[in-house]
């Protein structure tokens, strides 16, 4: 028959392996790497968790984009077109303006100040020839005094009309 072999003796020689500071460092070591492998095993989960959730808010991100680019573009028409808008108020605003006074100004007759004074001068000139007639007429109805009196008038007048033009080239010069 076999015999049976004991291992007993075997046994208790590793059993008495006596503990050393070797030995102790090497369990210390064990022991670490299998926290450290713990660790890494946690830390490669989350990573693999974050890279998903990234991977998702990026899909979001660009549907978001989209959106966000769609509501500036409608903000930048609204306001493209209320500026438009102020814009053309004030040109109507001004065109109104422009054509009332253009009504205004066909009721008026535009002269130059020049013409204006020798219109007075003439004014003048002709009231007091007038009126000169009407004294000559109460002495004589033809005498040398009527053709006086109607130079003197027409003197009068042109030299007053000399006197203006004098006056508004001497005025334009300055």
């Amino acid at each position: 028959m076999k015999k049976k072999f004991d291992f007993s003796a075997e046994m208790n020689d590793t059993e008495s392996i006596k503990i050393t500071p070797k030995n102790e460092y090497l369990e210390e070591e064990k022991r670490l790497l299998d926290v450290n492998a713990k660790e890494l095993a946690n830390l490669n989960d989350n990573v693999h968790e974050m890279s998903i959730n990234l991977v998702n808010l990026l899909k979001f991100l660009q549907e978001y984009k989209l959106t966000i680019a769609q509501s500036m573009q409608e903000q930048a028409e609204k306001f493209g077109q209320s500026v438009l808008d102020k814009y053309l108020c004030q040109i109507q605003d001004k065109w109104d303006e422009t054509e009332r006074k253009i009504h205004q100004a066909d009721s008026y007759v535009l002269i130059p100040h020049l013409v204006f004074y020798i219109l007075i001068i003439i004014l003048v000139a002709l009231s007091s020839f007038f009126a000169s007639i009407i004294v000559a007429n109460t002495d004589v109805l033809h005498s040398t005094l009527i053709w006086k009196a109607a130079v003197c008038c027409i003197l009068m007048a042109v030299l007053g009309i000399g006197i203006t033009v004098v006056i508004q080239k001497f005025l334009n010069k300055k």
